[in-house]
């Protein structure tokens, strides 16, 4: 882990008010409506998880359940773990999941909330593959994401709201992506299945679940590589 404070410390407090005067609900319902999806995981590695409002809720619906959170905040790490339930099962790793050593085939699930989205799509495409090996055989790749703006006149609002918020995060946080990442694009290229998507926000918004039982030699390979330290 660096020393380094992470870019994203400074949003912690504000994050979730910055959300809400944007969205209001509809990213939280987004979250929030992938757990049904967990029903029968029994344990789910998060990545970005942010405040921690999507574990605490999970927590909180499923006691039981063994949770790994990669986050490369501090600040966001803090937050979430004050919102926990005292009984929750949540191991909290302060890495760079881009960077972190994913198990080899150990969870039944892996979310993405609103984390992709930060990545331009070469880099994505080098990292996919090991969080895709740390599924087990069955395993669901769960997301909840932006939906890219189509084109004309129809699309015109969809898109100013996009590099607005591109243009904002890119100041406050030197986010990497400058637009949307074709990021279902890059799942079916790794082999995953599309099983379930739900909409939000006039299909701005998208809760998907993927399947992940491809295993590519890329996957395992990369999930293999040499551990980086971490906590």
């Amino acid at each position: 882990m660096s020393d380094a404070r992470n870019k994203w410390d400074a949003l912690a407090r504000p994050y979730r008010w910055l959300e809400y005067a944007v969205f209001g609900r509809t990213l939280e319902r987004c979250r929030f409506g992938l757990i049904p999806h967990l029903q029968h995981a029994r344990r789910v590695l998060t990545i970005g998880e942010g405040d921690g409002r999507f574990v605490a809720e999970l927590a909180r619906r499923r006691p039981d359940l063994e949770v790994d959170c990669v986050e490369g905040s501090a600040a966001m790490i803090a937050r979430a773990r004050a919102r926990l339930p005292a009984a929750a099962r949540v191991r909290f790793h302060h890495h760079d999941a881009l960077r972190w050593r994913y198990p080899t085939a150990s969870y039944d699930a892996v979310v993405t909330c609103f984390f992709l989205d930060c990545f331009d799509e070469d880099t994505l495409r080098r990292w996919m593959p090991a969080v895709q090996g740390a599924l087990r055989p069955g395993g669901h790749w769960l997301v909840a994401e932006f939906r890219p703006a189509a084109r004309g006149l129809r699309g015109a609002t969809r898109r100013l709201l996009l590099a607005s918020m591109y243009g904002f995060f890119g100041w406050t946080t030197a986010l990497e992506a400058r637009q949307l990442p074709n990021w279902a694009a890059l799942l079916r290229d790794l082999g995953c299945r599309h099983l379930h998507s739900d909409d939000a926000r006039r299909g701005m918004l998208e809760s998907s679940v993927w399947s992940a039982d491809a295993q590519p030699a890329a996957a395992l390979a990369m999930a293999r590589a040499p551990e980086v330290a971490q906590t």
